[in-house]
């Protein structure tokens, strides 16, 4: 029973968060406060789907989500992508620089690698190995629950 009001809750919190986003203004016209209210309320649905998918006992949480705060703004801090491939007409590039952009998109997807290996032991003097590897797995299903809703609730022209 537990379970199922926890999918509710979760369910309720993207449904909020969606018809948020549905309101009448425009793309950039949200102001900050808005932002990081839906960046908050994104923030404790995962928590909350972490907390369930990994079994966390009231101790364990105590100590594991300071860990994984931590360990999220080293990854974001890591995951800063090189503006030249977001930016750039690749077709008006020359040879060196894809080649130089290709090799900065693969430090940055090694420093994200650095960043997770270093925090294994971190996360293993809290939970166990296997609520380690759940933890992977849980970010990428919560990523991809909450990237389809988001998807389902954009108009179709927009898709």
């Amino acid at each position: 029973m537990k379970f199922k009001n926890l999918i509710f809750t979760i369910l309720l919190f993207f449904t909020t968060v969606l018809a948020q986003a549905q309101s009448n203004r425009g793309p950039g016209e949200h102001n900050d406060e808005q932002r990081q209210e839906r960046m908050d309320k994104i923030k404790n649905a995962k928590i909350a789907y972490l907390t369930d998918k990994l079994q966390l006992s009231t101790e364990q949480a105590q100590k594991f989500w300071p860990v994984y705060n931590t360990y999220e703004a080293d990854r974001r801090q890591a995951h800063v992508r090189p503006r030249i491939m977001k930016e750039a007409n690749l077709e008006a590039m020359s040879e060196s620089q894809l080649r130089e952009a290709i090799n900065e998109m693969h430090t940055v997807r090694q420093n994200e690698l650095n960043v997770e290996k270093q925090y294994v032991d971190k996360f293993l003097k809290v939970i166990s190995v296997k609520q380690l590897a759940t933890l992977y797995r849980s970010e990428r299903e919560f990523t991809r629950v909450l990237l389809k809703k988001l998807d389902d609730q954009r108009p179709i022209g927009r898709r």
